[in-house]
């Protein structure tokens, strides 16, 4: 039997929040505005992930994996969840470059807006290294909170860069967690 891509996450999803136990979230003393955008750098089904967790968590906002600039005129949040999908990208039609000119742009024009910047990672170890740090280390450099899994931080590379730009940093156990700890911060 073959699944689509889509689907696939979708049945990993519900089956990760079904099973999973949530804890309270994480403490910080930032906050961000609604509306919010969600979208990805990496093309990974991340972010796919990520907007289910938000809507279970009650964060209205708009979910675009090809999000672009204009649409930022309309958002006081950009989340960006960072991991990178050879066959994401691939089914996005659009490589690597054009996938970090494509997040450039939106990080240019959040700044020029004045809108938030969220990165999110949740792709565990297996979104880390060549294919996916590429996608991560951009976003990080630009945003003013980090939230990451523990085991994605397992290297201390998300608490580095945090500690480094003197930016906010979340760490949850589990990716079910990541709902909630959007929730505390979206306000």
């Amino acid at each position: 039997m073959t699944m689509t891509m889509p689907r696939m996450v979708t049945l990993l999803t519900a089956a990760l929040i079904a099973t999973a136990g949530v804890s309270a979230p994480a403490q910080t003393a930032f906050t961000s505005p609604p509306p919010v955008a969600i979208t990805s750098c990496g093309q990974s089904p991340d972010a796919y992930t990520v907007s289910l967790l938000s809507k279970r968590a009650k964060i209205e906002h708009t979910f675009d994996n090809m999000l672009k600039p204009a649409a930022l005129t309309s958002v006081k949040t950009l989340v960006i969840v960072m991991g990178g999908s050879a066959k994401g990208l691939g089914e996005a039609g659009i490589d690597d470059k054009g996938e970090l000119a494509r997040v450039a742009q939106l990080l240019t024009k959040a700044k020029e807006l004045g809108v938030k910047v969220l990165a999110v990672h949740v792709g565990g170890e297996s979104r880390r290294g060549p294919l996916s740090d590429k996608f991560i280390d951009p976003v990080v450099a630009k945003a003013d909170f980090v939230l990451a899994t523990e085991d994605g931080n397992k290297d201390g590379a998300f608490t580095k860069a945090a500690k480094a730009r003197n930016i906010p940093l979340v760490i949850v156990k589990q990716v079910a967690e990541v709902g909630p700890a959007l929730k505390a911060v979206i306000k």
